[in-house]
């Protein structure tokens, strides 16, 4: 089954496809929807194998050929041949230290993408003396968190076989995006996509975006820029949420929703408020695909004046699972019946579990070297996707606990704020462990150093001592 125009050789977009593409075009320098992944590699490999690897993957995986362009039909992608584009680009540092490094990074990651001539993929081999960074950088348009790590795979399979002299073995998927695009459109042609309409506009009426107090006022446009915290949570309190969502029969992500709904509720005194959770719009069959499937879906609190962790928990629990149900409801279709009485969310929360990760990335995730093709192999967490809302939280679980990244928007608040709201969130996460009973109103927000700090701060007598 071809989705093919006969006429010009372009593909469809997806609704989401089609909403990132307007945001390029409308900022096409910014890199807010840029995802990047990174390993180590040591010694540092034969650029020419890392390379024909490179080209291996983006024959594969025809997204990552793509390009995009405005036509008569609306957006379109067009596939180029394997070769014309994606290229591994080879950047010597031969006496580079690890600043000079991070910051080569950080500027790859940020590099504009020309999707319409280069499309949305970008290998690089950052190389020193005795060690180098390789890097993968993609936008959003055409990859999802699973793509990042199916390329990843595919990438340093690639570079086994080849190293070892064999040309690797890299099937082609049983399926493809377009068909995904062309059951987006079923679906919303059908009586199913009217009643999922339907429950996103009752989700949404009458209550609003959460929103924090920011330390600086709001620009009329959003600076898009950001950066990120990250924090690897103590070994016994992931073990602890794991227990406590066992316990409560919710997921682990429900109770990480439902600790930050509460600390939301803190801050804001909010009770009626909407966060997003970018939710997998993935089948089973596209296991394999290299795409972009993912939507946003909004998750209502509703937070009375009396009521505990546990019970904001649950109540997350029982949302999560009617927006999931309905995930496959384009959300830019959701913000456009909406209106302009502002963004339907500021604050996001998602959590990626590396069980899906085959080929050994479930261990590379958690940060445990590999060796590939005579290399020491050592993923490396690349800040990426900064800037899209006020905060955002992803939480991804691995074979070992919970890493969570924060990232915020620079132009809104100081990383002093950013680091009080993260030290505030884990005291809420082990109240939802270890005293879930207790009324949100009296889970501490401070522990006993912040305290004196804030008394010292306002003069009290010997209050930091």
């Amino acid at each position: 089954m071809t989705h093919t125009d006969p006429g010009d050789g372009t593909l469809p977009l997806s609704v989401g496809q089609e909403g990132l593409w307007l945001l390029h075009s409308l900022a096409p320098d910014s890199s807010t929807y840029h995802l990047a992944g990174g390993v180590r590699m040591e010694p540092a490999p034969d650029p020419e194998i890392l390379a024909r690897a490179v080209d291996a993957v983006t024959e594969r995986h025809p997204m990552l050929r793509s390009v995009y362009a405005d036509t008569e039909h609306g957006p379109r992608r067009r596939v180029l041949p394997p070769g014309e584009t994606g290229r591994l680009t080879v950047r010597e540092m031969r006496g580079a230290d690890d600043e000079e490094l991070r910051r080569a990074v950080d500027a790859e990651v940020a590099a504009p993408f020309r999707l319409t001539d280069e499309g949305p993929f970008r290998a690089v081999l950052l190389r020193r003396a005795q060690d180098a960074v390789a890097l993968v950088v993609t936008h959003h348009i055409a990859t999802d968190a699973l793509s990042q790590w199916l390329l990843w795979r595919d990438l340093l399979a690639a570079y086994a076989e080849l190293a070892e002299g064999r040309e690797p073995r890299l099937e082609p998927p049983a399926t493809d995006f377009d068909h995904f695009v062309a059951a987006e459109r079923t679906l919303l042609d059908s009586s199913r996509g009217a009643l999922q309409a339907d429950f996103w506009r009752a989700q949404c009426a009458g209550s609003q975006a959460a929103e924090l107090p920011t330390d600086r006022p709001r620009p009329d446009v959003p600076a898009s820029k950001g950066t990120s915290l990250v924090r690897r949570l103590p070994d016994a309190l992931s073990e602890g949420i794991r227990r406590a969502a066992a316990d409560r029969e919710v997921s682990q992500f429900a109770v990480a929703l439902g600790a930050l709904q509460g600390l939301v509720n803190r801050w804001t005194g909010m009770r009626d408020f909407l966060v997003a959770c970018p939710a997998s719009v993935r089948r089973s069959a596209a296991r394999e695909v290299v795409g972009y499937y993912v939507n946003p879906v909004l998750v209502r609190a509703e937070i009375s004046g009396d009521a505990t962790l546990g019970e904001v928990v649950d109540r997350a629990a029982e949302r999560v699972r009617q927006a999931t149900a309905r995930a496959s409801y384009p959300f830019p279709l959701v913000a456009r019946e909406a209106g302009d009485g502002g963004p339907l969310y500021r604050i996001a929360m998602t959590m990626v579990s590396t069980e899906r990760f085959d080929g050994g990335m479930e261990a590379a995730a958690a940060g445990v070297p590999m060796r590939v093709g005579g290399l020491t192999v050592t993923y490396l967490e690349i800040p990426h996707l900064e800037g899209q809302c006020d905060v955002s939280l992803e939480v991804t679980r691995d074979a070992r606990g919970l890493t969570i990244a924060l990232r915020y928007d620079t132009a809104l608040f100081e990383r002093a704020t950013m680091e009080r709201l993260f030290d505030q969130y884990e005291r809420f996460l082990a109240a939802a462990v270890d005293d879930a009973d207790r009324p949100l109103g009296r889970v501490r927000l401070t522990d006993g150093d912040d305290k004196r700090a804030l008394l010292a701060l306002g003069g009290h007598p010997g209050a930091a001592s």
